[in-house]
């Protein structure tokens, strides 16, 4: 019996583009023959900036993570979910202290690798998850018009100017977000790093490794009678590009020589986006910008206080951050990463009848890195009682295009006022990093 395996007669040009580019789990990537995809180099580029966007999709209850302990205001609209003080974990400030979930947070504090943005937000609020998400998806809040670019998201604009490679800006586990959505570069998009291969084409045999060698076969007879040279060079390096992330997986899980970290992140979201972000920085690849997140934060009934739904939101953040910290730290990385955690708004300043917290406005952001600027852990302004008696939620008085602009001009060098183009109407000057 003949096992030879081979493609169908009838493959045609769209079968291809499917069988290299969406079985591979890629979105767009798009005619890259530039020379665009360099060689990852199985090691993790040295004196590489890297930022990491980390959104709490569903709008986390800052005052629960960030608490203003000496705040009367606070627990008094807050009975039942407020977090007693002589539970808080310290941050070395008096009047704010972290909630009892994140303790790797409050040690990144303690050694100065940690800070907080309190009251961040953008102007004329909307309480809308889709719409609030989008605003900071584009990090523009009026018309792109008055501006003279097209509609995009900030990391596209990034992206282009900065990171043109298909892996120079990376979103894990997001889906397609609108961050990336404009631009001219192709950012690179996963569900996972494991699946990005070529086991979900609807082409012949599941195999990885048979279609892998089917496909280089086709693309070494190739001689231009069929596909065009453009989607001949997409194809090819492709091939290249799934090759090379399928080998920094196996690498990053060898028992022998892969990292000590690779068993130890949580198994479930964020854990794993943050595992597979390690495997990329590991393996050598040129990426800057890793956008991730998870969801579930939209606590309107059962919130909970020191335990419940929400420390166990705080805790699957906290767990996978610290995991990822150590694991930067073990590769000689950490110095040049920052971590941003943000989300699209906060919550009202009093609970509900439900033990929840409905929709809200300014919020708390916070930032990790071994390159924060020494000796301050708060950026805006305090958060008075008035400010949380007086009010539903806590206005914004700190743009959060002024945290991300600066991540992007002092962290990674680029041009954060052309990623980041609009007039704003509060404007802050930071220098966090």
């Amino acid at each position: 019996m003949c096992n030879k395996k081979h493609l169908p007669k009838n493959i045609t040009r769209r079968d291809i583009l499917r069988y290299t580019l969406a079985g591979a789990g890629v979105a767009a990537l798009g005619s890259f023959g530039r020379g665009l995809l360099p060689e990852a180099s199985g090691a993790p580029m040295a004196n590489h900036r890297r930022l990491v966007s980390m959104f709490g999709f569903g709008g986390y209850d800052g005052l629960n993570m960030l608490v203003p302990v000496t705040n009367s205001a606070y627990h008094s609209l807050r009975p039942t979910i407020r977090i007693d003080p002589a539970n808080a974990l310290s941050i070395g400030e008096t009047d704010y202290a972290l909630h009892p979930a994140l303790s790797n947070m409050a040690g990144l504090f303690g050694s100065g690798e940690a800070c907080a943005f309190r009251m961040v937000g953008y102007p004329n609020q909307n309480l809308s998850h889709f719409i609030s998400q989008d605003i900071h998806s584009w990090g523009v809040r009026g018309d792109f018009e008055p501006l003279g670019i097209d509609p995009s998201g900030w990391v596209a604009r990034y992206a282009q100017l900065h990171a043109p490679t298909p892996l120079g800006a990376a979103a894990i586990g997001v889906g397609r977000p609108l961050e990336f959505e404009g631009g001219s570069s192709n950012p690179f998009m996963v569900g996972s790093l494991s699946s990005f291969d070529f086991s979900s084409a609807s082409i012949s045999d599941p195999d990885h490794a048979h279609r892998l060698a089917a496909l280089s076969n086709v693309l070494q007879s190739f001689s231009g009678d069929t596909l065009t040279t453009e989607a001949k060079n997409a194809l090819d390096q492709g091939v290249q590009l799934s090759g090379q992330i399928q080998q920094a997986v196996s690498d990053y899980e060898d028992p022998t020589t892969g990292s000590s970290f690779a068993g130890l992140y949580p198994t479930n979201t964020p854990g794993r986006y943050l595992r597979d972000a390690a495997v990329l920085i590991r393996g050598g690849f040129e990426t800057r910008l890793f956008m991730t997140g998870f969801g579930g934060w939209d606590t309107h009934g059962a919130q909970g206080n020191e335990a419940g739904n929400q420390a166990n939101l705080m805790t699957r953040l906290d767990d996978a951050l610290g995991t990822f910290v150590d694991d930067c730290k073990e590769m000689g990385v950490w110095n040049d990463m920052l971590i941003l955690v943000s989300s699209e708004f906060g919550r009202r300043n009093f609970e509900n009848g439900s033990n929840g917290t409905d929709h809200g406005h300014g919020n708390i952001f916070f930032a990790l890195g071994g390159g924060l600027t020494a000796g301050t852990r708060l950026y805006g302004p305090e958060i008075t009682e008035t400010d949380i008696s007086g009010q539903n939620w806590l206005h914004y008085e700190l743009d959060y295009r002024d945290i991300f602009r600066e991540a992007v001009t002092n962290h990674l060098g680029g041009n954060g006022a052309a990623v980041f183009p609009e007039v704003q109407d509060i404007n802050t000057t930071l220098g966090y990093v």
